[in-house]
């Protein structure tokens, strides 16, 4: 899912600081750049919190949750949180200010450290939520 934000942010990147494409020479709204940090946090932090306390709350009084609605959970999951390094892409290549590009690279990081569904990561979950 995230092969493509890196493929973007790896030719594009390079092609971009050389002078060879450019954003369009269009002029980003004031509010987009803080627009793209609130929607880059909901996305890398807040919507899975959400989404696991969701999850959590609905299973709580089962002796066990399925495989199938477990996958289904860490695929949503997963949906959420690789939306932000698209948003770091365009963060980097809008030339947006340096605080909010900084700040949405650092989250779509994170996003793609903390949620990579690592088999240590997905024991410890299976563990928590009784997955037979």
């Amino acid at each position: 899912m995230v092969l493509p934000a890196l493929g973007l942010l790896l030719t594009l990147g390079p092609a971009k600081s050389l002078n060879l494409v450019s954003p369009g020479g269009f002029n980003l709204p004031a509010m987009l750049p803080a627009a793209v940090f609130v929607v880059s946090a909901v996305t890398a932090i807040a919507g899975p919190l959400f989404l696991r306390t969701l999850f959590a709350h609905s299973v709580r009084k089962q002796q066990a949750v399925t495989t199938v609605d477990f996958l289904a959970f860490q695929r949503r999951l997963l949906w959420i949180s690789q939306i932000t390094p698209y948003l770091a892409f365009v963060a980097v290549f809008c030339d947006f200010p340096r605080f909010y590009a900084a700040a949405i690279v650092l989250m779509g990081l994170y996003a793609l450290y903390y949620y990579y569904p690592s088999q240590r990561r997905i024991g410890f979950d299976k563990k928590i939520f009784r997955v037979t």
